[in-house]
């Protein structure tokens, strides 16, 4: 007989393996949406945000971030904001894979995604590239790109079938091993007589008999 210790574990393992089973899929590889940042920039000839305290100040972002940037001409002269993703300088490639506002004198609002490499990079004014410049700095983002996957559920179940057929063997083992249990049979004359069941090369007990004289 199987002793309730084994017969917990073996319906926990079946349950687990069943429960796998059933998932249709595991996601392995965690999908994330880039963060949404709104930056502001006024132009004046002497610097980016010139008249505050940090002016050309440093643009941190993330791989994957949206970025909405809010432009405007602080002294009426015209600007051109740029991020100078190719390090070719401070002549803006806008065809290529710079990322260019329009030209502005007044407001302008430019949307991009932060889509190129980690790093750190230089912005731009195209029109006073010597004095209105600062860096532009991207961190690696390990969600970038991410992919819901189908679990291998084979794989996954292998580890419990494996404990299930360790466990089949012990409970094998247990039952082989265990003493004969003895049972009470009658006589042709009704009496008990203590007998143990066949096993391996034990014959089974015998007894005479006599009959009483009356």
């Amino acid at each position: 007989m199987i002793d309730r210790g084994y017969s917990i574990t073996l319906f926990t393992a079946l349950l687990l393996g069943a429960a796998l089973l059933a998932s249709t899929s595991i996601t392995l590889i965690p999908k994330a949406a880039g963060v949404n940042s709104t930056i502001t920039l006024t132009g004046f000839i002497s610097a980016w945000n010139g008249t505050t305290s940090k002016p050309n100040p440093t643009i941190t972002v993330t791989q994957g971030d949206s970025i909405t940037l809010r432009l405007s001409s602080g002294d009426g002269a015209p600007h051109q904001w740029f991020v100078d993703v190719d390090k070719n300088g401070p002549s803006p490639d806008c065809s290529g894979a710079d990322i260019c506002s329009s030209l502005f004198s007044t407001s302008t609002v430019l949307t991009f995604t932060v889509s190129f490499a980690p790093g750190t990079y230089t912005y731009y004014c195209s029109v006073h590239p010597a004095t209105m410049l600062g860096s532009f700095v991207v961190n690696p983002s390990s969600s970038v790109g991410g992919t819901a996957l189908p679990a291998d559920r084979l794989a996954l179940v292998a580890p419990y079938v494996g404990l299930l057929s360790v466990l089949a063997g012990l409970v094998a083992i247990r039952n082989h091993h265990a003493p004969p249990t003895e049972r009470e049979e009658v006589d042709h004359r009704g009496r008990p007589v203590s007998w143990v069941p066949h096993a391996g090369n034990v014959q089974p007990s015998t007894f005479n008999v006599r009959p009483l004289s009356l």
